[in-house]
């Protein structure tokens, strides 16, 4: 957490505590008659606003991949609590890995434009699994873009004929989903600056759910061209008049060295 918090200290220089802040928090309600501007919280205020905020970034910022050919439910919703928990714990990460898929899906797409008019959503596509090997009607492996370029221009695949519309419409998420949310990111921080106004303290916590959100955001604009919750990927079926394909552990295997945040996230 110490880079977010760095960034949040820097950036934001209304963001302060102190030791007034802590006797805000108390369990009970506290008499508010003498104050006018009715700037006493409870316990219960400060952890539902910051608990809901980190849900809203936990749950809905990340985009997680597709789950791969041997993939059961179970794996999937581990890995995507998984996901939510690194999320929480070190949001830099996420941030560092969405940097890395957005400019690898840039490549991705920049190889595909010429030739096939591809866009950074087919870029993401095919960098979160959405592109799986068949032949002779059974799934072999996952395509990395640079499998499947390779592929196409040997002539052992077809190009795959899925528009960006087809690919946005397979994702459960869309761009007003993702305004809502950054809303409610946005909301939480519209708060913080009121109390600065007002010359009232800011607890740690709310500190730190600031960073949170400040690293959430900016994954929230690296992503925002990302599917996001697809299901199924786009089968692209082998030329059975063209050279064997290759065995499935060797595909398997370059799909990981070339993209190893996969098991991670």
């Amino acid at each position: 957490m110490t880079l977010p918090l760095c960034a949040v200290l820097f950036c934001v220089s209304f963001v302060r505590t102190s030791l007034p802040g802590l006797h805000d928090s108390c369990i009970h309600t506290l008499d508010a008659s003498g104050c006018p501007s009715c700037n006493i919280r409870t316990l219960w205020n400060i952890l539902s606003s910051c608990g809901l905020t980190l849900f809203a970034c936990a749950w809905t910022a990340i985009h997680p991949d597709i789950p791969r050919v041997d993939e059961g439910v179970f794996l999937h919703t581990f890995r995507r609590l998984h996901f939510m928990m690194v999320m929480l714990l070190a949001p830099e990460g996420i941030t560092a890995f969405a940097a890395w898929q957005f400019f690898s899906a840039r490549r991705a797409a920049k190889n595909f434009s010429d030739a096939f008019g591809w866009t950074v959503t087919h870029g993401f596509f095919a960098l979160m699994g959405g592109f799986v090997l068949c032949v002779d009607n059974e799934l072999q492996a996952t395509l990395t873009p640079e499998q499947l370029l390779q592929f196409v221009r040997e002539g052992s695949v077809d190009i795959p004929s899925i528009t960006e519309a087809e690919i946005k419409d397979r994702s459960k998420g869309d761009g007003l989903s993702k305004c809502v949310a950054i809303l409610q990111l946005v909301w939480f921080v519209v708060q913080l600056i009121a109390r600065y106004a007002q010359n009232l303290p800011v607890t740690l916590l709310e500190i730190d759910t600031l960073a949170v959100v400040a690293m959430t955001c900016i994954a929230y604009g690296l992503w925002w061209k990302k599917p996001k919750d697809v299901g199924r990927p786009y089968i692209v079926r082998w030329n059975l008049k063209a050279t064997a394909p290759p065995p499935r552990e060797r595909l398997a295997t370059e799909y990981v060295i070339n993209f190893p945040g996969r098991n991670v996230f």
